[in-house]
């Protein structure tokens, strides 16, 4: 038990529901309907995180370290032109996420969260499969803008453009 307290993600899981804890308290200040989301991303984030620390602590035996790359029980040196391609990976993902930032301050919720989904598909995605993942993009953004700006009346960020 003492030494599941050392490890680090242990207590940042412990920190996070603090936080949480605190957030979701803060939110009563609020008025009754611009509480409630507020309320329910704090709720959820603290059963998550609540869940994920309840299995940290049934799990059998504490990692003692990292493996990268490991199959049937051998550890495999990852080569440089691997290293590279994750790297690729990561500035990639890095680009889409501030290109979909910038859309949004420019265009809003629906130009950001619409470049966010459709970059994601278009340089992670299958080639074969880009139609499909482009309509569920867009069918994503969609359902995510009627839910909150339409159902939750949850004001959406406006861009420069509109």
């Amino acid at each position: 038990m003492k030494e599941k307290l050392k490890q680090l993600d242990v207590k940042v899981k412990i920190a996070l529901i603090f936080i949480f804890g605190f957030f979701y308290l803060y939110a009563n200040n609020f008025p009754e309907k611009s509480r409630q989301f507020p309320q329910l991303v704090a709720s959820v984030s603290l059963i998550l995180v609540i869940i994920s620390l309840i299995l940290d602590f049934t799990k059998r035996e504490i990692p003692k370290g990292e493996l990268g790359g490991v199959d049937d029980a051998e550890l495999v040196v990852l080569d440089g032109e691997v290293k590279r391609e994750r790297r690729r990976r990561f500035y990639k993902a890095w680009v889409i996420i501030l290109v979909s930032t910038a859309m949004g301050f420019l265009g809003g919720f629906l130009l950001s969260t619409l470049f966010f989904f459709l970059g994601f598909a278009y340089f992670f995605g299958e080639r074969q499969k880009l139609l499909k993942n482009i309509v569920i993009s867009v069918l994503v953004t969609a359902i995510v803008y009627i839910i909150f700006e339409k159902i939750m009346q949850v004001p959406l960020l406006e861009g420069l453009l509109w």
